[in-house]
């Protein structure tokens, strides 16, 4: 039992009665009596608190998504005969925000049933698990508060964010009225029919089938599909460069989430997929394959990958990738560069890779970094100076060795970890269709 601000404004009470008979003697009758009154009160109101009234129910998916808000809903039944004013706390689970203020208050009607719902987006990967979901409510006299706690043990994985409306939405943006996960299909070129369907506002004029079109008295437009049955290889960089975090997420995450997204994209689209990831030498493999069993591999590769602080051998991640890999294939470099050196290395074994493969590195931006170039001075203008020096100096070398891999033939994608995953979606839909591969 918990006392209420009620029973704290009755002892005050007490305490202004018990001081004004240290002045009055007669009073010390009065005080004994309402200390009597106050202590039988408070038995009353405890033996009726007593007993349980609450049943709970947890709804949670078996796995969640990283960085990403996922939905639990508590189902709290009152068996009592008596409405309750509650406050309801969830354990929390480790490593993850709680997008809603705890703890949730809630009116629970008599004899009644209420599902209430929350959000928790966990920050790091792995095995999770749910404790108690306590509730704390009024006694009927409202001096004491009853607390309880019903054990719901669960436990759940947290995967990397394998649907994100973010891909999707931009996939419908370009046009493409069968961007759903179950139907992703890669417009291609001019040469592989695949059906004819009504003009859009965008179509090329050249696409239009003028035969088609005199028949239904309408425009209709010739579609095309990419090559499909390509080899998709992702390297992804475990090293201590995808330590660090963007809004609480790790580089690695961020960049597992695209990982995943594409590579569904390439299968679905009848491409075949793999994933190598390295750090100081390989860690990790899985040759290039097709279907959805290939999607589900990739899934629960991901779902272990961990940093480490080792320094990343760039080198001998490609010279793996070309032995494991003989035929032409695209393969997507995701990494982060930390100093001039690794840089230097990530662009001699990219470049290593030509002509007989397709590179495309893929760099996350460090965006905290590049907000030093806007530290205010302050009164410490010298510190503030030197700040921004050092910024300008990272983002000048990181510029520079962007401008070597163009040249080179290089496919570059350079942009920030909360916007990786649409932008490497739509990287490799434009590789698709322009059949660079």
């Amino acid at each position: 039992m918990i006392p209420t601000p009620r029973l704290a404004g009755f002892a005050f009470l007490g305490v202004l009665v018990a001081l004004a008979a240290s002045f009055f003697p007669e009073l010390e009758k009065v005080l004994w009596a309402l200390d009597a009154f106050f202590v039988v009160l408070v038995a009353i109101d405890v033996l009726l608190a007593r007993g349980t009234r609450l049943e709970a129910e947890r709804a949670v998916p078996k796995i969640l998504s990283v960085g990403r808000a996922n939905t639990i809903t508590l189902t709290i039944r009152n068996r009592s005969a008596r409405p309750l004013d509650a406050a309801i706390v969830d354990d929390p689970l480790t490593d993850a925000a709680i997008d809603t203020a705890l703890p949730m208050r809630t009116r629970l009607p008599a004899r009644a049933t209420v599902q209430i719902t929350y959000e928790v987006t966990p920050k790091r990967r792995g095995e999770r698990t749910f404790g108690a979901v306590t509730i704390r409510y009024p006694s009927i006299l409202g001096l004491v508060a009853r607390q309880e706690s019903i054990l719901l043990p669960e436990t759940v994985e947290v995967y990397p964010d394998v649907h994100t409306a973010r891909g999707l939405e931009l996939l419908r943006r370009q046009g493409r009225e069968d961007a759903k996960m179950g139907s992703l299909r890669v417009r291609g070129g001019d040469t592989e029919f695949e059906r004819l369907r009504p003009y859009q506002i965008g179509d090329e004029i050249r696409h239009i089938d003028w035969r088609a079109t005199a028949r239904k008295d309408d425009l209709v437009v010739r579609q095309f599909q990419a090559e499909s049955n390509q080899n998709v290889l992702f390297l992804l960089d475990a090293g201590r460069g995808m330590c660090g975090e963007s809004e609480s997420v790790s580089f690695l995450d961020h960049a597992l989430n695209a990982t995943l997204l594409t590579s569904d994209v390439a299968l679905r689209g009848g491409d075949r997929a793999g994933l190598l990831v390295f750090d100081a030498s390989p860690k990790t493999f899985l040759r290039p394959g097709a279907g959805l069993s290939t999607g589900r591999k990739i899934t629960q590769l991901a779902a272990s990958v961990e940093p480490s602080m080792e320094a990343t051998d760039y080198a001998q991640a490609t010279a793996f990738a070309k032995a494991n890999v003989k035929g032409r294939s695209l393969f997507i470099v995701l990494t982060n560069l930390l100093e001039p050196r690794g840089a230097r290395e990530l662009a001699a074994a990219l470049k290593g890779l030509l002509p007989n493969h397709l590179p495309l590195c893929v760099l996350l931006r460090d965006t905290e970094v590049e907000g030093l170039l806007q530290t205010p001075l302050g009164g410490r203008q010298t510190e503030g100076a030197y700040v921004r020096a050092a910024a300008a100096e990272h983002l000048l070398w990181r510029e520079k060795i962007l401008r070597d891999l163009r040249r080179s033939g290089v496919l570059v994608l350079d942009c920030a970890p909360k916007d990786l995953t649409p932008s490497l979606v739509k990287r490799f839909l434009e590789v698709k269709a322009r059949r660079l591969l």
